[in-house]
């Protein structure tokens, strides 16, 4: 039982960041994905005995992952950003415009780009957001994303062309200015 206990907690420390990555790239809301993470491990240590290493751990993983948010999307019926909620700049982001010494224009036309992807994000349903949300926000291939969605390689490519051919007219007017 130790040797089991110690193995989980492995695979707790290897993965809890990229779980908890994947969840707030889909949820856009840093307590909800804790939240989800702190699920996805309760999950996966009630179901460790069972688990057969047909696929990798990762895997395994970020499909529970991918499901309890579909579950808690679904059950809340909430909309939810991708990545950040308008208004939130994380302390990297900050140092990063100090140490780039941008001019106050390069940082709000960087602001206004940030609105619009924002913006086009919260527009995306369904699939196209998980798959974009994966591709963009975790850099996921194409083959790992079906993999982790259980959708096949040609579906997967469907909703990302789908979402692309949307970022590009949507984002087109702010191109041009």
């Amino acid at each position: 039982m130790d040797d089991e206990r110690r193995l989980f907690s492995e695979l707790v420390e290897n993965y809890q960041k990229k779980v908890f990555q994947v969840a707030f790239g889909m949820l856009g809301n840093k307590d909800e994905a804790l939240d989800i993470t702190q699920d996805v491990f309760v999950k996966a240590f009630r179901s460790y005995k069972k688990f057969r290493f047909n696929a990798s751990p990762e895997t395994w993983l970020i499909r529970i992952t991918i499901n309890r948010v579909r579950d808690y999307l679904r059950k809340e019926k909430l909309r939810r950003l991708l990545f950040l909620r308008p208004g939130n700049t994380s302390d990297n982001q900050i140092n990063k415009m100090a140490d780039n010494n941008e001019s106050p224009q390069e940082i709000l036309k960087e602001k206004q780009l940030q609105a619009h992807v924002r913006a086009f994000q919260d527009g995306l349903k369904g699939r196209e957001r998980e798959v974009f949300s994966l591709r963009f926000g975790n850099d996921y291939t194409i083959k790992e994303i079906s993999e982790l969605t259980g959708i096949s390689q040609s579906s997967v490519k469907t909703y990302l062309y789908r979402a692309l051919d949307k970022a590009q007219n949507y984002l087109a007017d702010w191109k041009t200015q």
